[in-house]
């Protein structure tokens, strides 16, 4: 694989694996065959980005019906296994989660936007306590504030950022 494909791979895996993840958790109860379910389907989306997944598309959409169709795949070869989910309950609830996939791409999306907007000082806050997972207490010393102060803020922009996201969901015709 080209290393500019690999890395583009790479970068979407990482926004997404969550998600993919969190799919693959909801439809497998036991979190160790989830977990194996999870790196057999980072192979399986690996072997597939160069020539199924289409550039500017849902990754996360993409990787989660591959995710399904492994999951069943595994199901009829260990259907005596009984620690899986009855097919019909299984089927389901993959069709109720799809859409709900699609819909938290688009939040992520707006999520990122509203954050964009945020002044210097709260895109900081948020930037340390999610992006580098400080604990309030380091953030609290790095800016020479009180840890109720950095709640009480965090709170605020929690506030800031949820309106922003359901505006932009509304005028999207989203939500």
């Amino acid at each position: 694989m080209d290393p500019k494909i690999g890395n583009n791979f790479l970068q979407l895996l990482l926004k997404n694996q969550r998600r993919i993840y969190a799919f693959i958790l909801g439809m497998v109860p036991v979190p160790q065959d989830a977990d194996d379910l999870f790196q057999e389907t980072v192979l399986i989306l690996w072997s597939k980005f160069e020539t199924t997944y289409e550039a500017g598309t849902s990754f996360s959409s993409w990787a989660v019906t591959i995710a399904k169709y492994h999951i069943l795949n595994t199901r009829r070869k260990h259907h005596r296994h009984r620690r899986h989910l009855d097919p019909a309950v299984q089927a389901l609830l993959m069709e109720r989660i799809d859409p709900h996939v699609q819909q938290l791409d688009e939040r992520v999306e707006a999520l990122k936007n509203c954050v964009d907007k945020l002044g210097n000082h709260d895109s900081q806050l948020i930037t340390m306590r999610y992006e580098e997972g400080m604990p309030i207490a380091s953030i609290a010393k790095r800016i020479k504030r009180s840890i109720p102060a950095i709640y009480k803020r965090l709170g605020r922009v929690h506030d800031i950022l949820q309106r922003c996201v359901q505006q932009t969901l509304i005028s999207e015709g989203i939500r």
